[in-house]
């Protein structure tokens, strides 16, 4: 399954979030495609290889942020596929645990939109 160079996929529940997130990603040209948990997102992940995944802080029945970028960074197709995790004041072990768990970026809220821009600029670029 090639990747869909136009593709996002966004994982969360929050309205606000998801409106912001799509409105960026269709600034990049890009299709965004939501979800509300976990759960699902990861069901969306088997038919869909999305260009880059952003991930709200979420916790479902045995499964969590972490475990979710941990395991999609452990299926080839999706190994290169960059994570933007959204926190709400992270401290240093959830930091580590994201870092661990292999998300390539952890974006604290208020997200700071010129910022937030550069780094998905520089995040597509990369994953081209």
């Amino acid at each position: 399954m090639e990747p869909n160079n136009a593709l996002a996929l966004i994982v969360s529940p929050n309205p606000p979030l998801k409106t912001y997130l799509e409105l960026v990603f269709e600034d990049f040209g890009l299709t965004p495609h939501t979800e509300p948990t976990l759960l699902k997102g990861l069901h969306y992940l088997k038919e869909h290889t999305p260009r880059i995944i952003v991930l709200d802080e979420l916790h479902e029945k045995g499964l969590d942020s972490a475990g979710f970028v941990w395991r999609i960074k452990r299926i080839k197709r999706l190994r290169r596929t960059p994570t933007i995790q959204i926190v709400r004041g992270s401290n240093e072990r959830e930091r580590i645990t994201m870092e661990i768990s292999g998300a390539d970026h952890i974006v604290e809220l208020p997200i700071k939109d010129r910022r937030f821009r550069k780094l998905v600029e520089e995040l597509l670029s990369i994953s081209r």
